[in-house]
């Protein structure tokens, strides 16, 4: 029986990227050595393309949470990734901005990121309800995700099945209620907790925790599994133990 190992992250968020939180993933990410490197989106936060962004967002530019998002894609070389709904900002504006200069700059980050990823020989979707990526040998599908629900997991399952997700900045798991079993996992996220300060009025924000996911898939039967690991008072914990 053969298998391969996987690794997930999501939620970098670009200029909001969690340093302690980033340093441990990668470290982590060098010792399990995964066949299949997978990024699940928001790569970028793009506060100032934010329908309705404050003004203090909309003068502070984008260009350093670009370099800083594409840094960490760059770092990290995912095989697979799923654009999320902050990425999805620079092609909506090079698609439908109003202004004229907004929309040149829009295209040419948007047109950039496009070329960088084929340099990179990156496998990516776009952020798009019926679009997702899976490993080669099958097992759950990718997705950034669409629903911030009580129990992601669960609510990702009912749509998508057998699926691996980002968007909620939680960690969450659920097996399913189904003849042909299956379940889904939500992958806790990679910015600071601290700096996301939209989030500070919701109460979802209490179950927002820093971390990533890793697995193995079967190369026979595409029969997976996968863990995660989560931050709790600065301790990373995983099932491997304390990290």
């Amino acid at each position: 029986m053969a298998f391969k190992r996987f690794i997930v992250v999501a939620d970098n968020h670009g200029g909001l990227i969690d340093e302690t939180t980033k340093k441990k993933f990668f470290d982590f990410e060098k010792s399990w050595k995964a066949h299949y490197r997978i990024h699940l989106g928001d790569w970028i936060d793009a506060a100032p393309l934010r329908r309705n962004c404050s003004a203090e967002e909309r003068v502070s530019g984008i260009a350093e949470d670009y370099e800083m998002g594409l840094e960490f894609i760059q770092q990290y070389r995912p095989h697979l990734l799923c654009n999320g709904n902050h990425d999805d900002r620079l092609w909506q504006h090079m698609k439908h901005a109003g202004d004229g200069i907004l929309r040149e700059r829009c295209t040419e980050l948007a047109l950039a990121t496009e070329d960088e990823f084929r340099k990179m020989k990156i496998n990516w979707v776009p952020y798009h309800i019926d679009r997702y990526l899976q490993m080669p040998e099958g097992g759950p599908k990718l997705i950034h995700g669409f629903r911030a629900t009580m129990y992601p997991a669960k609510s990702h399952f009912e749509h998508w099945g057998n699926v691996l997700h980002g968007h909620t900045h939680k960690p969450d798991f659920y097996a399913g209620r189904h003849i042909e079993r299956g379940s889904a996992h939500s992958v806790a996220c990679m910015a600071d907790l601290n700096q996301m300060e939209y989030s500070n009025r919701q109460p979802s924000r209490l179950g927002h925790r820093n971390g990533w996911l890793y697995g193995i898939i079967n190369t026979k039967t595409a029969a997976w599994h996968a863990w995660h690991v989560v931050r709790e008072n600065n301790v990373f914990i995983s099932p491997q133990g304390i990290l």
